[in-house]
């Protein structure tokens, strides 16, 4: 009976559903990107291939932040992700590809940050820069050029 009782709690937990989750095609494969709850970091990201996966792909990352959102554009094969710190917003990309995950960007804003396209058409992220909260908050446009985002000239 003791067994019992030990393997329910342990099932019971694997069972837990995502925070946030989303599906995204890389050219081939199909990925699932879930962000859940973790006792010891408070949440992690995992992006796992679960289709037509070239190789075996399965990343993970603590994130002691608190989640506000998941998106993808379909475009450049980016996952935007928004998070609460407390003072300010952070904003974490990742580019998922047939060949593995790899982290763009991670930026901190002053204010809620604006996902948007760039006058060439490219991924963008505007975010707002303050030394003190009570500076007026200075935007910042970064487009996405050459694999990473960039203010843009």
């Amino acid at each position: 009976m003791r067994c019992l009782l030990i393997a329910v709690p342990a099932l019971l937990a694997s069972t837990v559903p995502p925070v946030a989750s989303l599906r995204v095609n890389g050219e081939r494969s199909t990925f699932s990107v879930a962000v859940e709850e973790s006792a010891s970091t408070g949440y992690d990201i995992r992006i796992k291939c679960v289709s037509s996966c070239a190789q075996p792909i399965d990343f993970s990352e603590a994130i002691g932040d608190v989640p506000m959102g998941l998106f993808s554009r379909d475009q450049d094969d980016l996952v935007f992700s928004l998070w609460s710190s407390g003072s300010a917003y952070r904003v974490r990309v990742w580019q998922v590809s047939d060949t593995g995950v790899r982290k763009v960007v991670e930026l901190s804003s002053r204010g809620r940050p604006d996902f948007l396209t760039d006058g060439a058409g490219r991924s963008a992220i505007r975010t707002y820069e303050a030394d003190s909260g009570v500076e007026p908050f200075k935007p910042v446009l970064r487009s996405f050029i050459g694999g990473r985002f960039v203010v843009a000239p």
